[in-house]
């Protein structure tokens, strides 16, 4: 009986030990639940933290990326996607990559990469129009690494495009436009070398047509310069003042020969005003068109020309005016300063040129080429100058033509109010 309060004690000590142990595991164990579960929700925030970057970041994305699955399902499209490849927004609602693309050569880039098991990586640059435009895309499929999902990216490239189409014709062009008088001056030189030189009369029209092609090239070293320099910035406005009337009889009497052997007839309504401005510039937009209208005008045909001091009002209701069918050059904004234009048009019963290429005009070293003009001549920076120079004069200009109907091309430049009030009878620039 001795040892029974022994043992009672005892097992109210185990009993105690086993209380306490239980209440401090039990404690330590919803401090492990707390810790985790903390812990958990960090992880979430920064998962998503870092799921929302990576969104932001490829929606923002000038490239467009669409990813699919085997079965070609959308998994996920960012907005450039439909920039890069249609230019109407597209509904997202859409769940297969080939209702979406209807391009053949994409969704053929996409079918190989799925369906070759020993093809990663695929990337092509395709053409392809586009509400009548031409587009270009390069174009990269790949197959996600240990996934079964596909990468589709895009990237437009029209513009890249564009400019390569630019070298390529200007290379083109120079290349001919170059070799073709070299190659006449080395011919002459051969032969006067040869003995032409004894014939005087031989002799001097070889000179006369070596001196022709001479000229030739320095015209178009000149055309490069001269927009080399208004792209750049270089080029420097000169302020004179110039008569209307005698700035177009000079610029006439350059092509008085031509003219007279096509008999073409000249109409002209020139005003006599005088005002201020950049004398050179506009002198070389009247002088490069006058010189198209007689090149294009057909015998007996006929050039209108018109020059004049206009309004603002005047002005702007004519390029409210301007057809559908017409292009427009407008550098002018709408700045009230503007009180006074000159306002010159020439317009000729030539050959026309289409829509198509209309759009294209000024582009440099663009020329038509179609069997109405492979007789013509010509580098293409005759357009590319004057709409680089009516920007730097803040000008603008609507061409108006279509294929057999002749073209119209009508410029106005702003004239500063203090430039505009010259007396009569006060000096014109030079001719």
């Amino acid at each position: 009986m001795n040892g029974l309060p022994a043992i009672i004690a005892l097992i109210l000590i185990l009993s105690l030990f086993i209380f306490f142990l239980y209440i401090f595991l039990q404690k330590k164990i919803y401090k492990d639940i707390l810790i985790k579960k903390f812990l958990t929700k960090n992880t979430i925030r920064e998962y998503e933290k870092q799921v929302n970057l990576y969104l932001y970041i490829l929606n923002n994305l000038n490239d467009g990326l669409t990813i699919v699955d085997k079965d070609k399902n959308i998994l996920f499209v960012n907005p450039a996607f439909k920039d890069n490849i249609r230019s109407a927004a597209f509904p997202y609602s859409i769940k297969k990559f080939e209702f979406l693309i209807r391009n053949f050569e994409i969704n053929s880039l996409v079918d190989n990469i799925i369906n070759k098991d020993n093809l990663d990586s695929i990337e092509k640059r395709i053409s392809y129009f586009d509400k009548a435009n031409e587009k270009t895309v390069n174009c990269r499929v790949f197959k996600i690494k240990d996934t079964e999902k596909y990468a589709v990216i895009v990237r437009d490239v029209t513009y890249l495009q564009k400019i390569e189409n630019i070298r390529s014709t200007f290379i083109q062009n120079i290349s001919h436009e170059v070799k073709t008088p070299i190659t006449a001056i080395m011919g002459f030189v051969e032969t006067l070398k040869n003995g032409a030189m004894d014939n005087h009369a031989t002799g001097i029209k070889f000179l006369d047509i070596i001196e022709h092609h001479t000229k030739r090239l320095n015209y178009l070293i000149d055309d490069l310069i001269t927009l080399t320099k208004i792209e750049t910035g270089r080029a420097q406005i000169k302020l004179e003042k110039i008569n209307i009337k005698s700035s177009v009889e000079h610029s006439l009497s350059l092509f008085e020969k031509e003219i007279k052997e096509k008999k073409i007839d000249i109409v002209k309504n020139i005003g006599n005003e005088l005002f201020i401005s950049d004398f050179s510039k506009i002198n070389q937009i009247i002088i490069n068109l006058i010189q198209n209208a007689v090149k294009y005008t057909e015998k007996g045909g006929i050039i209108k020309i018109e020059g004049s001091i206009q309004d603002a009002k005047t002005v702007y209701n004519f390029i409210a005016g301007a057809e559908e069918a017409s292009i427009l050059w407008d550098n002018l904004g709408r700045a009230e300063t503007h009180k006074e234009f000159f306002f010159f048009s020439i317009e000729d019963t030539g050959i026309g040129v289409s829509y198509t290429n209309l759009l294209r005009l000024g582009e440099r070293f663009f020329r038509v080429n179609s069997s109405h003009t492979t007789e013509y001549k010509g580098t293409g920076l005759g357009l590319a100058i004057i709409k680089h120079t009516l920007k730097l004069l803040n000008g603008a200009a609507v061409l108006k033509s279509s294929l057999g109907n002749g073209f119209m091309f009508t410029f106005m430049i702003p004239l500063s109010q203090d430039y505009i009030n010259i007396k009569d009878g006060e000096q014109a620039a030079p001719l």
